[in-house]
Order: C-alpha cells, then sequence, then structure tokens
C-alpha cells in the first residue's frame, strides 16, 4: 500500500484538463456574447433615435409606446436609462402635454440626421442590390390625379417596369404631414406654405377662376362687349380680369366654398379678404367640381381652379374671370422629406411630372386635344 498513488492525486490530471475545457467553453461563450450585445447595441443605437423622435412626435410616452409597439413601461425605463447614460433630461415632464429640454431638441436634431442618413444608405443600397425595383409610393389628391398620372405612369412604368408605384389619395393638409413622416416617397400637391423640413420641385402653375352662374347680372355687367383678338382661353373658352372695383360689388353674393381645412379653401378665402368681399356661403364642399356644378345651376358664385374645369361642359355654362390683373395662380409641386435619399427612379418619376404638366396645361390653355404627352420621356 505504500506504493500505491492515493485515488485523489490520480485524477488531478483529469481534473485539470477539464478545467482548461471549461475556460476555453467559458471565453467562447463570453466572446459569442459580446458579439451578440455588440449587434444588439448597434441595434438599440438606431432605436434609441427612433424612440426619441417618436417621444417627441406626440409630446407622450404613452402615445409613443403604442406607435412603437411597445409597452410604455418599457419606454419609460429605456428614457431613464438614456437621460441617465447622458447626465441630462431631454424632457420637461412637469408639463402636459411633455416638451422637449434644451438638450433634447439637441439630441433630436443629430437624431434625425442619424436617420435620415440610415434611409439615404439603405435607399443607396438597394438600388445597387435590387436593381431598380421596388415600390414608389405617391401621395395625390383625386383632383390632379385624374389628369396627370394617366400620362405619367405609362411612360415611368416602360422605363421602370419592376417597379410598382403604389397611390395614396389623400388632401394636400394629409399628404404633407406623410411627406414629413416619411410614410410616402412623394407627394403632388398646393398649398400656400411650406414647411422648413419639406423639399419640393415646381410642377406647373394654374389660375383660380371667379365663376359666375349664367345670366347673372354682375356676369353680364362684367364681361367686355367684344372679346379682343388676343384673349385669355381655358379649352377654348375666353375670360375675362376682375378689376378690384369690380370685385368688390361681389360683396354679400351667394358663394359654394371649399372646406377651409383644404388649401383651395384656404387660398379663396384669402382672396375675398383681400379684396374686403364677405360672401353669403350658403354651402361647403370638399370638390372643386361639385361647387362650380353647383355654380352651373345658378346657387352662386364659386371658385373653381383650371383642372376642375377639364372635360365639364353645360349648355349654359358659368360665365369664369380671371381675378385681378396678375391672376391668383396655384402652384403644384412635387413635395418630399428634407434630407430624403431620392433614387433615380423617383427624380425620374418627377421629371415625367414636371414634363406632362406643362405639356398639360398649355395644350388646355390653347383649346387643343390629341396632344402627345409621352414626350416626358425625353
Amino acid at each position: 500500500m505504500g506504493g500505491q498513488i492515493p485515488d485523489y492525486i490520480r485524477i488531478l490530471p483529469i481534473c485539470w484538463f477539464f478545467i482548461i475545457i471549461v475556460k476555453k467553453c467559458v471565453r467562447c461563450l463570453i466572446r459569442k456574447m459580446d458579439k451578440i450585445h455588440n449587434q444588439k447595441g448597434i441595434k438599440m443605437h438606431f432605436n434609441d433615435y427612433h424612440y426619441i423622435a417618436t417621444i417627441a412626435k406626440h409630446q407622450s410616452i404613452t402615445r409613443a409606446a403604442e406607435e412603437l409597439y411597445i409597452s410604455q413601461p418599457y419606454l419609460s425605463k429605456f428614457l431613464n436609462n438614456l437621460e441617465r447614460q447622458y447626465h441630462t433630461s431631454f424632457f420637461n415632464r412637469t408639463s402636459y402635454p411633455i416638451t422637449l429640454t434644451f438638450a433634447g431638441e439637441r439630441y433630436l436634431e443629430y437624431a434625425r440626421r442619424i436617420l435620415d442618413l440610415e434611409t439615404e444608405l439603405k435607399g443607396s443600397m438597394q438600388d445597387i442590390i435590387s436593381g431598380s425595383a421596388g415600390t414608389l409610393t405617391i401621395g395625390v389628391p383625386s383632383s390632379a390625379g385624374t389628369f396627370l398620372l394617366p400620362y405619367v405612369l405609362p411612360v415611368f412604368q416602360k422605363r421602370y417596369p419592376k417597379i410598382a408605384v403604389s397611390l395614396v389619395e389623400k388632401n394636400s393638409n394629409q399628404l404633407l404631414e406623410l411627406v414629413q413622416e416619411g410614410k410616402i416617397d412623394l407627394g403632388v400637391f398646393s398649398r400656400p406654405t411650406y414647411p422648413d423640413d419639406v423639399q419640393y420641385e415646381f410642377i406647373f402653375d394654374e389660375q383660380v377662376l371667379l365663376a359666375a352662374p349664367p345670366g347673372h347680372p354682375f356676369a353680364i355687367s362684367a364681361a367686355p362687349s367684344e372679346w379682343p383678338k388676343e384673349m385669355k382661353k381655358w379649352e377654348g373658352r375666353p375670360y375675362t380680369v376682375l378689376e378690384e372695383d369690380t370685385l368688390k360689388e361681389l360683396d354679400g353674393e351667394p358663394f359654394v366654398l371649399m372646406r377651409e381645412e383644404l388649401s383651395m379653401g384656404i387660398m379663396t378665402r384669402q382672396v375675398l379678404n383681400f379684396y374686403n368681399v364677405t360672401p353669403k356661403i350658403i354651402m361647403v364642399t370638399g370638390a372643386v367640381q361639385t361647387a362650380y356644378r353647383l355654380t352651373a345651376q345658378g346657387m352662386g358664385f364659386s371658385f373653381v381652379s383650371e383642372l376642375g374645369l377639364k372635360n365639364v361642359h353645360f349648355k349654359q355654362a358659368p360665365s369664369l374671370f380671371q381675378i385681378g390683373k396678375k391672376g391668383c395662380a396655384r402652384t403644384w409641386v412635387a413635395a418630399y422629406k428634407k434630407g430624403s435619399y431620392i433614387p433615380e427612379s423617383l427624380g425620374y418619376f418627377m421629371r415625367c411630372l414636371k414634363r406632362v404638366g406643362g405639356e398639360f396645361m398649355g395644350a388646355l390653355y390653347n383649346g387643343v386635344y390629341g396632344v402627345d404627352l409621352t414626350s416626358a420621356d425625353e
């Protein structure tokens, strides 16, 4: 027994071997966990920016959590941890709705830049990888889309057959919000003003005209006794210019107006205020052609855009008048979120809009039909 090796000594090599294996496994596990944590860290880094932007948008942690599909306690904990990390507060929670602090405003400014860069990078990579395939989401009021899109879309699809165009039909204010939120790639609309976070490109101008009921004394007295050789026309129909003194005669007259929240409604009310005209509003509508048709039935004056006159004919049509010597122009634009990535396909779509819009309006001014507008492809 004196020469026999104790059992605990005999198993020492096995124990050391086991310890070495365990250490290697632990190190391997740690490296894997570090890699996972790093990946999650990058993901969460971008989530930080998105979460803060969403809270700032709603001015409410609860509503932001609903949009983000996460729980309110989780979002609150995230915000507390982030503020602790930066040793400052991003939101003033003593007021309702909550507001950004100065530090929060600065964080949000940089966050939006980073998110825009990420979107630009993804868009650029998608162009390279997919070979110009995907979806473009275009927002347009139905009034303009009816006349423009049948000419634009076939030309666009010929160049980009692999790109599907998804249409969103809303009014101008709603489309502006979708552009600002990045929910549509392009908005085609008209507004009196545009916020700083939106970029836009001119498409075309159209006149907003005054429509007078057929046979109304105002229409008879305001119309010239003889039309000049060079006269303004719309689809071959002449209209005259109303002077400021003549416009004041409309005070107290019945009007069919567009809804106040619509760009056309805002614009025409500004015109009436400018000329000190207080209308007798008998009806409010959301469609230009509805107002124009009611005027044709003698229900009152209305304002009509030139697009709204397209293909609307009556035996006794309303008389049309330009508002003032300079007229009342309505500018249509193609708008997109400032700083957003513009793929070549979207740039081409905008070029189609400009070309088609210009030729479309020119053709209608001269009363010409059957114009080939596919030259937008040039």
